[in-house]
Parts: C-alpha cells; sequence; structure tokens
C-alpha cells in the first residue's frame, strides 16, 4: 500500500472526479486536523469545490482517509498554510511515500524541505492509468475535467498534469 499524505488542494481536486475511493485500493490517504478544517471550510460553499470537500469528509468519516493531529513545526507555519505545514511535519515520520499537493504557492517550498517526494494530485491521475483502473482516455478526461474546474488552464498544474502523460 502506497503511503500519501495529501493537503485540501490535492484532495479536492481529485475528489471533483470520485477518484480518492477508487485509488484507496492501492493508495493509503492521510490528512492533518488543519487540513480537514480547510476542507470544512470549502464544504460551505455551494460550488464544484464545496460538493468535492463535502465528499472528501465523508471519506474521513468513513476512515479511507485518515486523519491525525500533528502540530506543524513553527519554520513551516512561516512559509506556508497551517494544514500544509501540519503534512509536511508529518512526512517527517519516514511512514510516509510521498506528498501530494496543488498548492502552487506552497509547492517549492514543499518541495525544497520535504524528504519524501512532493507531487500533484495528476500523480493519482497516472497511478491509477497504470493500473489499469482508469482507461488512458478516462485519465485524461479527468485530468481536462479537474483543469477545468479548477481553472487551470494554460497554467503550470494544467503542464505539470498533462506531463505525467507524456509517453
Amino acid at each position: 500500500m502506497i503511503e500519501i499524505l495529501a493537503d485540501t488542494s490535492a484532495l479536492v481536486s481529485l475528489e471533483i472526479k470520485h477518484l480518492i475511493n477508487l485509488a484507496s485500493k492501492h493508495i493509503h490517504f492521510s490528512i492533518s486536523e488543519g487540513i480537514r478544517e480547510e476542507l470544512q471550510d470549502i464544504a460551505e460553499f455551494d460550488d464544484v469545490h464545496g460538493r468535492s470537500a463535502r465528499d472528501v469528509l465523508k471519506l474521513v468519516q468513513s476512515r479511507i482517509i485518515t486523519v491525525q493531529s500533528m502540530p506543524a513545526r513553527e519554520e513551516h507555519t512561516q512559509n506556508i498554510d497551517r494544514g500544509e505545514a501540519e503534512v509536511l511535519t508529518m512526512s517527517e515520520s519516514g511512514d510516509y511515500d510521498y506528498i501530494i499537493t496543488d498548492d502552487v504557492k506552497a509547492l517549492p517550498y514543499i518541495k525544497s524541505v520535504a524528504k519524501v517526494k512532493v507531487l500533484t494530485s495528476a500523480f493519482v491521475i497516472r497511478l491509477l492509468y497504470d493500473i489499469n483502473a482508469l482507461s488512458r482516455q478516462e485519465a485524461l478526461n479527468s485530468i481536462k475535467e479537474i483543469s477545468a474546474s479548477r481553472d487551470w488552464y494554460g497554467g503550470i498544474l494544467e503542464t505539470i498534469s498533462n506531463r505525467y502523460f507524456e509517453d
């Protein structure tokens, strides 16, 4: 089982296409208490992101996603939001394989200090394709629909996501 620490942005992205439960057969997702609180805040909105956050919280409630309480190291909270800082601090335990984030502002800092690989949510989509849980077309359509919903068109996340499928 692959152990992934996920931030709010990555979870919201993946759940737009309801991919977390599908991925949970091969990936164990963990989040911090701060990430759960961010999801609760987003869930208040009546839009695609709010629906996605509500769906992620249902997965938390059903224990498909594990929540751990871990205070963030102060040096991290000076550079990134609390949720990402908690996830980064959790990664220092050595119990996790990856951190996934779609927060382009936090990504450079997290990559610069993390002792695990830091990737975007598109990594999970590629993994689902690699294990034949998604066809290539389903994977590419997922990226396209997430890009549209998350307003990634022409941005760095769309570019990164498409690179996962350059064969």
